[in-house]
C-alpha cells in the first residue's frame, strides 16, 4: 500500500465514528421538540418525580378548563446539574406537593414542557435554566 492510500484509509474510522455518533448526539440534546417562542404555566399536584438521567422529570395533575383532571409533565436537565446548582435530589418533590411549572410547551401539543422555572408552594421560585454560578 502506498503512503497516499494509507493516509486516506486513516480517515475511515473517524468518518464512521461521525456518521454513527452525530445522529445520537443531536437526538439526545435536541430542543426542537419544544416551542421556545412560547411559554406555558401550569399549577397542580405532584404525581411523580423522577430524579434520573439523562433528564429529570416531574408530573403534576391539575384541573383542566372542562373540569377534568389532566396531567402535565415537565422535563429538566440532568440530575448532576440540578444537584450541583440547586441541591435538588430524589426528595425535592413528593407526591401531593403543590407546584407551578413554567416552561416551553411541546410542539406536538402533548401536555409536556421543557421546564424553565418552578414555583414551590411557599412561593420560592427557581429558574433551572439560570445556574447561580
Amino acid at each position: 500500500m502506498n503512503l497516499n492510500a494509507l493516509r486516506h484509509a486513516a480517515w475511515i474510522p473517524f468518518i464512521a465514528f461521525l456518521c454513527v455518533s452525530a445522529p445520537i448526539a443531536t437526538a439526545h440534546h435536541a430542543v426542537s421538540a419544544y416551542d421556545r417562542s412560547s411559554t406555558v404555566t401550569v399549577t397542580g399536584t405532584v404525581t411523580r418525580w423522577q430524579f434520573i438521567n439523562p433528564h429529570a422529570g416531574l408530573w403534576i395533575a391539575m384541573t383542566g378548563a372542562d373540569g377534568e383532571t389532566v396531567e402535565w409533565s415537565g422535563e429538566f436537565q440532568g440530575t448532576l446539574d440540578l444537584y450541583r446548582h440547586f441541591q435538588w435530589n430524589q426528595n425535592t418533590f413528593s407526591v401531593g406537593d403543590e407546584v407551578t411549572l413554567i416552561g416551553n410547551p411541546a410542539r406536538s401539543g402533548d401536555r409536556n414542557m421543557a421546564v424553565e422555572r418552578v414555583i414551590f408552594a411557599d412561593g420560592t421560585e427557581v429558574n433551572v435554566r439560570n445556574a447561580p454560578d
